[in-house]
């Protein structure tokens, strides 16, 4: 006989966990990073961002799904590390968001857990 799994147990299997942080205010924007500019092109400042991926590499981008500054509606983007502050481990609860999580990690990849969000949370080498 087949065993039916708790609402916890299929909401664990399928949770999507992300590090949150905020657009920083004022952001150094230009090649060497000398303009000072009230957010980026694609959020405001002190906007919140899901930090989804990142370019193990370097660690100098990372992939983030936020609200876009003019159209209002979430975006997933490739950003700059630099431009971001005040990471925290948070649950994906938003529909949107986790739609476009699915999205960028395909069949192929597992879905971030929470390992993995306070993992990026932890790293101390962001680029300033």
């Amino acid at each position: 006989m087949w065993a039916m799994a708790t609402e916890t147990e299929q909401s664990e299997a399928s949770a999507i966990w992300a590090a949150v942080g905020n657009i920083k205010d004022p952001c150094l924007i230009g090649p060497e990073g000398g303009e000072p500019r009230r957010g980026t092109k694609h959020f405001r400042a002190g906007a919140k961002v899901y930090v989804i991926d990142a370019f193990w590499g370097t660690l100098d981008s990372v992939t983030v799904i936020g609200r876009h500054r003019k159209s209002r509606r979430f975006v997933c983007i490739a950003l700059k590390a630099r431009h971001i502050e005040h990471l925290r481990a948070k649950l994906v609860c938003s529909p949107a968001v986790r739609r476009l999580a699915e999205e960028h990690f395909g069949k192929d990849r597992a879905l971030p857990t929470k390992e993995d969000a306070e993992r990026l949370c932890g790293l101390t080498d962001w680029p300033t």
